[in-house]
């Protein structure tokens, strides 16, 4: 039976919009987990450097908005009358934690192994849903904690935050993401000369700019596995660095001309690549085409949460949101790895795979 067209864009985009937003509460529950196994104590942390989007008294009342407990807004008051007051105050990062270090090696193995096992696999829609979580893993283990376990190591904060009644300074890692575009600049520039590369951005480029020595590289793929992995992970880190450029107040700003426009243009290349992720045909196309359509579409609801409008439920750590999301993208995958199950022998394998 041949699945709408309409249906597969919906299922597919809900499959990565729940792949995303249970990224960021798998983080949360992570940071958890260490907080009630290890405890780590900010008095054991590093002096810390704050390198903040706002100037810090606003990033301490920003916090202050955030908080939940009375002790936590005593302590955000206290330091917020001392830094009006024209005194200096000090920050430490959390101490790096066993626990923290193994949840990132668990998670980077896990990811490998999920990567390895879509080659004992022969649909290419299936190849491209293990492939899709393997590169999340990777991303959140050995980027995003990576990055967690340098920066305490370092002494580097970016806001702040209330940890056991101390001011902590927290989210370093992405001040050391911000400074990885010259590695994903590199990276780019190796697929734009790439033969066997089937980007759909760079198939257009090499199309209009002779860039190519030989034709445009066709041929069956026999493994879409680490190709979805790779996908997932680059185009996450490209749009991660494209919003913290535009967040820094010395470059563009929060609420600065440029991050107005990329929530603009960012909305408009949600409906274009939704139109477009409409007119794959199979669903492994579909699959890795949801990926860099709906991480557009993501783009806009992190703007909105930076400037306050948005309260994301991915970042909260209670029973519903852990149903809603992790369960969701539970229900979601398995529904997926049916209807692929389904499709004719060969669908969505053109040789010009324009979703790769």
């Amino acid at each position: 039976m041949t699945v709408p067209a309409l249906l597969r864009t919906a299922f597919t985009s809900l499959f990565v919009l729940f792949m995303l937003a249970s990224a960021h509460l798998l983080m949360v529950v992570i940071n958890a987990a260490e907080h009630a196994v290890a405890a780590p104590q900010p008095a054991q942390g590093i002096e810390a450097r704050l390198f903040s989007d706002r100037p810090l008294e606003e990033e301490l009342s920003k916090a202050l908005n955030k908080a939940r407990t009375a002790e936590s807004q005593q302590v955000l008051l206290t330091a917020l009358a001392t830094v009006r007051a024209g005194q200096p105050i000090t920050l430490h990062t959390l101490p790096v934690t066993p626990f923290l270090g193994y949840a990132t090696l668990g998670l980077v193995a896990l990811g490998i192994g999920l990567i390895w096992l879509t080659s004992r696999l022969k649909g290419d829609a299936a190849q491209s849903i293990l492939g899709i979580f393997g590169g999340n893993l990777i991303w959140i283990g050995g980027v995003e904690y990576g990055l967690t376990l340098a920066a305490r190591t370092l002494g580097i904060g970016k806001t702040v935050g209330v940890i056991d009644g101390s001011l902590v300074a927290i989210y370093g890692e992405y001040v050391l993401l911000k400074y990885t575009w010259g590695v994903l600049a590199l990276i780019m520039g190796y697929l734009l000369f790439l033969e066997s590369s089937r980007c759909t951005i760079f198939l257009w480029w090499r199309e209009r700019v002779p860039t190519m020595r030989g034709p445009i590289s066709s041929g069956r793929i026999d493994n879409y596995g680490p190709r979805s992995a790779f996908q997932y992970s680059t185009t996450v880190w490209g749009f991660y660095l494209l919003l913290l450029w535009a967040y820094d107040e010395q470059v563009f700003g929060v609420h600065g001309l440029f991050t107005k426009a990329v929530l603009v243009l960012t909305i408009a290349g949600t409906v274009y690549c939704v139109l477009r992720l409409h007119q794959m045909t199979g669903w492994g196309p579909s699959i890795r085409y949801a990926v860099p359509a709906m991480i557009v579409a993501w783009t806009p609801l992190e703007i909105v949460g930076k400037w306050g409008l948005l309260r994301e439920p991915w970042l909260m750590l209670q029973t519903e949101t852990l149903v809603v999301f992790f369960g969701g993208l539970a229900l979601g995958t398995w529904w997926l790895w049916r209807a692929q199950k389904r499709q004719p022998a060969g669908a969505g394998l053109e040789p010009m795979a324009i979703a790769s």
